[in-house]
């Protein structure tokens, strides 16, 4: 799937009469949006050094090639993305959140078990129904996620819009943390979505966790207070993203059909904020070596 985006940054005390406007634009209320998103690294696995013979023998077929080709290629930070209520968000004075150990390290994942003070680091077998009577309310084994991966964008200049290939698959069963090596970090997407013909306007911002919270080993279990989560952007500003998915992205047809709503999508929004192309350099999703 191919996305066109266009940026445009929203102070705090206009937030408000933003979200009015967009959704007089789209004809509908705004959609709230909460998201939670859990960063990982991939790394190389060397595989097994094959025998090098002589002769015939040592060339290798074309798909052979280009399969070795990619797995020495470029590797991207991958996300696992799940949909969050405001309910998740607990308000119980409680030690911060068990985060789980040992993420995808082997089939049998480890976890911090117990949310109880001074129980950070002792791991055992994960036993969801250990955890489910920890106490009500959210916990990770109950997330649906979404695997998403996001190129990285078109070299600017071809297009006024970012462009760039984006994927995501709904994982409908099983454990997608036992797949996943070396996790990084997490953040919470908060903010509000309209649809406008085919441009989704999405007003939003980047809340991380807080000091006390972050923990390297692994995501954490369970979400605090969502007050208690302060956005990236330390003067509170929010972003409008104005954006086009298009299914096939080598159609000229379709890539002009987004582009002139996006246009369009710009026009209108003239004089509110200005949509401008996103920073490709800040919007790189490459493991650097």
């Amino acid at each position: 799937m191919h996305e066109l985006l266009l940026f445009g940054q929203v102070p705090t005390s206009r937030h408000d009469q933003l979200l009015k406007i967009i959704a007089g634009i789209a004809a509908m209320q705004p959609q709230r949006v909460l998201e939670r998103h859990l960063i990982f690294k991939p790394s190389r696995k060397s595989g097994p050094a094959g025998r090098k013979v002589g002769g015939s023998q040592g060339i290798q077929s074309s798909q052979m090639q280009a399969l070795q080709g990619q797995m020495h290629g470029e590797m991207f930070y991958m996300q696992l993305v799940g949909e969050v209520r405001e309910d998740d968000f607990t308000t119980l004075d409680a030690a911060p959140p068990q985060a789980i150990n040992g993420v995808g390290t082997k089939a049998d994942v480890q976890m911090t078990s117990g949310i109880e003070e001074g129980e950070r680091g002792t791991t055992e077998p994960y036993s969801a129904s250990k955890t489910l009577s920890l106490a009500e309310g959210y916990h990770m084994d109950k997330q649906k996620w979404a695997l998403q991966f996001n190129d990285l964008p078109e070299v600017a200049g071809r297009r006024p819009v970012t462009s760039r290939m984006i994927s995501s698959i709904d994982m409908v069963e099983g454990s997608a943390m036992q797949f996943m090596d070396n996790y990084v970090s997490e953040y919470i997407l908060e903010g509000h979505q309209v649809i406008h013909n085919n441009v989704m306007l999405l007003l939003h911002r980047i809340l991380r966790f807080p000091p006390s919270q972050e923990q390297l080993t692994g995501p954490y279990n369970r979400l605090h207070d969502l007050q208690g989560y302060p956005p990236v952007d330390t003067s509170g500003a929010y972003v409008l993203q104005a954006s086009v998915r298009l299914q096939d992205g080598n159609r000229p047809e379709s890539i002009s059909l987004g582009l002139n709503e996006l246009k369009s999508m710009k026009k209108m929004m003239k004089g509110v904020v200005e949509l401008e192309p996103g920073d490709r350099l800040a919007l790189d999703t490459r493991v650097k070596s």
